[in-house]
């Protein structure tokens, strides 16, 4: 593809028509005094009836001259050579999958319309040429080798979809430069983004020339960029919250939005309001969330809608999902015979709903059956003192002082008298500021299994260690805290509560960590457990863990997703994903591509451009030279 660097240069080529009216027109005749006009009537006559102008005949002169002009014309528009990569040159294409890249234009994405350029690309390869593909998400991947097949890079470009978050362009040149690293002449990087983004991207300095593509255009947004949920309760409304929501518009004129909190299927509260140019406004819409039928803490869903009922252009950013201020207050369930230490710390946090129970009230596990229907209905943080039921419960468990041969699966050792506490893992969150250097242990009874995280090891084995699983943590210490000196020093209340705010955590996000839009669900299971995700949209996701740690990648969408693990027919496991980001949700591009100390201009730069003018110089200076020979030739007519 040739384009012209300076257009408006083509205009000398106008000078063909003035030349063209030389070769037309006649000699004009010189007027001269004569004695009489009798010797000239017919000269006069003939004169009189001739036209102007004459017949164009061709000349060779002419062709040349008007060769001359074009020639001239074009060199003076600089032609330069863009697009078109020489045989055998490899093109990196660099697609951003950022969360902007979801924001629909004309009924598709900004990440479609890049697909159609990357699509054009791998369709019009030269010979021997091949293309490979970047992805650039917040790690930049190479998602397909160089390949010249189109076929196949077609199948890679389908699957690609938004990723959410951010994306690192420059680390994605950077791969890419490295990959082009001594790749034929001719070779080049293609970036297609949306420029959603702020800051500075050197486009210089690389192996290859980098062109920037921009899809979509500067459309208006508004988003909700921060939402939070805080309990108000009174006498008469112990249920009653504030929801707090902060909305941002991205767009030179104000606009009305509604702002809607609800519950499943009811409505809460919702609110109009007028949001400034480039501004943000804070709402606060005040409501009563008692826990659901199920006992859990509901799910507060906060929407935003326009006053014309037409979404905007990015919806990803209009909805977002929080736990209520219920979600805070943790049933625990102490279940065997009381270890006094142990139910004082958790009758001094204020937080905490506490039952006291027994196995046998729950008829887990006395018919000889596992007996997990009564436990599977309690929704809390479940303290098994003593004795447990042979298979693990749903949700998070502690297990204090156990007896019997092995808890769940985990087995324990024959009891070992004044063990000596070793090292404990001061990085893990359940060990968060706990000091155990002067703890004594008067028995112990070591955990056996490797698949057990070990978080407090002695000279006889592990004291305590965790188990995580698909549908919840075990938490289990080995040892009786009452025949120790452990409930006289600060850190058994302070691991206690760490045990606490770790379940409350976990129980209030739906048993998974939030995050963001588009990050992957990592879900602690059984190496070879099958897990079903229900994404916002109603999609069925089914994956089979390879380890202890299943990362399910999910699609970017904002809401709530649901894990189910195995046969697990109960409380589903919940993941909230909510895009909260105000740099991905402003739509306009801010990206700056620098060459040098200069900004590059316009859509293309860095673009190592393959000027032709000299080429049409030095022709012009040979039809100059041809022209004049021609002129100057013997016999020429002048």
């Amino acid at each position: 593809m040739v384009q012209l660097l300076a257009p408006l240069q083509l205009l000398w080529f106008g000078l063909a028509v003035p030349l063209v009216l030389l070769y037309v027109l006649k000699r004009r005749r010189i007027e001269r005094e004569v004695g009489s006009t009798l010797l000239w009537e017919q000269a006069l006559r003939d004169l009189r009836a001739e036209r102007p102008w004459k017949r164009l005949i061709p000349h060779l002169s002419l062709l040349l001259q008007l060769l001359v002009l074009a020639v001239g014309a074009i060199a003076l528009a600089r032609p330069v050579g863009v697009g078109g990569a020489t045989a055998g040159a490899r093109t990196a294409v660099v697609i951003d999958t950022s969360s902007s890249m979801a924001a629909f234009e004309g009924g598709v994405t900004r990440l479609d319309l890049a697909l159609g350029v990357a699509r054009s690309l791998a369709r019009a390869l030269p010979p021997g040429g091949d293309l490979m593909l970047i992805e650039a998400a917040a790690a930049p991947a190479v998602v397909a080798a160089p390949s010249g097949d189109a076929t196949g890079l077609e199948a890679v470009l389908g699957r690609l979809r938004v990723r959410g978050g951010r994306a690192d362009l420059e680390a994605a040149i950077d791969l890419a430069a490295e990959r082009l690293r001594g790749a034929p002449a001719g070779s080049r990087i293609v970036v297609l983004t949306d420029s959603a983004m702020d800051g500075e991207i050197a486009l210089d300095g690389r192996s290859a020339p980098v062109e920037v593509q921009r899809v979509g255009t500067d459309v208006p947004n508004d988003a909700i960029v921060a939402v939070d949920v805080r309990s108000r309760a009174t006498d008469e409304h112990p249920d009653r919250a504030d929801i707090f929501v902060r909305i941002h518009r991205f767009a030179g004129d104000p606009a009305d939005v509604f702002v809607t909190a609800s519950v499943g299927d009811e409505t809460l509260a919702s609110r109009r309001i007028t949001v400034a140019a480039n501004g943000a406004e804070s709402v606060v819409l005040t409501a009563d969330l008692p826990p659901g039928p199920d006992g859990r803490a509901p799910l507060v869903r906060v929407v935003l809608g326009r006053p014309d009922g037409v979404p905007d252009a990015f919806p990803l950013d209009d909805v977002a999902v929080v736990p209520s201020p219920a979600a805070g207050r943790l049933p625990v369930f102490l279940i065997g015979a009381p270890i006094p230490a142990v139910e004082r710390v958790f009758r001094t946090d204020p937080e905490v709903e506490l039952f006291a129970t027994t196995l046998a009230a729950l008829g887990a596990g006395t018919d000889g059956s596992d007996g997990l229907e009564g436990l599977d209905g309690l929704d809390g943080l479940l303290v098994f003192l003593g004795d447990t039921p042979p298979s693990p419960p749903s949700g998070d468990s502690l297990v204090v002082a156990p007896t019997g041969d092995a808890v769940f699966d985990l087995a324990l050792g024959e009891e070992r008298a004044s063990p000596q506490i070793i090292t404990w893992d001061e990085n893990d969150p359940l060990l968060r500021f706990v000091e155990l250097s002067d703890v004594h242990i008067g028995a112990l009874r070591p955990i056996e299994s490797p698949a057990a995280r070990t978080l407090v090891s002695t000279d006889h084995g592990p004291a305590i260690v965790a188990i995580s699983r698909a549908v919840g943590e075990t938490t289990l210490v080995a040892f009786d805290p009452m025949a120790s000196d452990w409930p006289r020093d600060p850190s058994f209340v302070v691991f206690f509560r760490n045990v606490i705010e770790r379940a409350r955590t976990r129980r209030a996000a739906g048993g998974i960590a939030p995050g963001a839009v588009g990050e992957a669900l990592r879900v602690p299971v059984s190496a070879g457990q099958a897990l079903e995700v229900t994404t916002p949209s109603g999609r069925t996701l089914s994956v089979t863990a390879r380890g202890e740690l299943a990362v399910v990648a999910v699609p970017a969408e904002a809401g709530v997703f649901e894990v189910r693990a195995g046969d697990q027919t109960l409380q589903p496991l919940l993941a909230l994903r909510n895009h909260l980001d105000p740099e991905e949700s402003d739509l306009r591009a801010r990206a700056r591509f620098v060459v040098g100390d200069r900004e590059a201009v316009g859509a293309t730069a860095a673009v190592e451009r393959a000027e032709s003018w000299p080429w049409f110089a030095g022709a012009l200076i040979l039809l100059l030279l041809f022209e004049m020979l021609w002129a100057t030739r013997k016999g020429a007519v002048t």
